[in-house]
């Protein structure tokens, strides 16, 4: 904001940690051949939530991986939460990103 005038910079005034309601958090399913499509319901202490915006294998990891609007306090990583899937509620922990090579080990070699 001290960069001077740009576009959309009145829209960002007020916005602060505190006041974003929700953020996008990276989910890791507890069961690897458990793939989401994307729109299921978020449960977290058996309370809806949020919601999967998007979700795939990730083959780096090796494990199933989910996006999900969730609100700031769900998005804490280590939160359990579970995933509603077709009947099933799939166990997932919030995590940190990113995913892969966090510490840039793989980069720096």
């Amino acid at each position: 904001m001290e960069k001077g005038d740009f576009l959309g910079r009145d829209a960002l005034f007020g916005v602060t940690e505190e006041t974003v309601p929700r953020r996008l958090a990276a989910l890791l399913l507890d069961d690897p051949l458990a793939v989401v499509m994307g729109k299921e319901p978020v449960y977290a202490d058996g309370a809806p939530v949020g919601y999967v915006t998007s979700a795939a294998y990730g083959y780096s990891i090796g494990a199933s991986i989910a996006y999900a609007w969730l609100p700031r306090a769900a998005a804490t990583p280590g939160t359990r939460v579970t995933v509603a899937y077709f009947g099933e509620q799939l166990p997932a922990t919030v995590t940190e990103e990113p995913l892969f090579d966090p510490k840039m080990t793989r980069i720096r070699r």
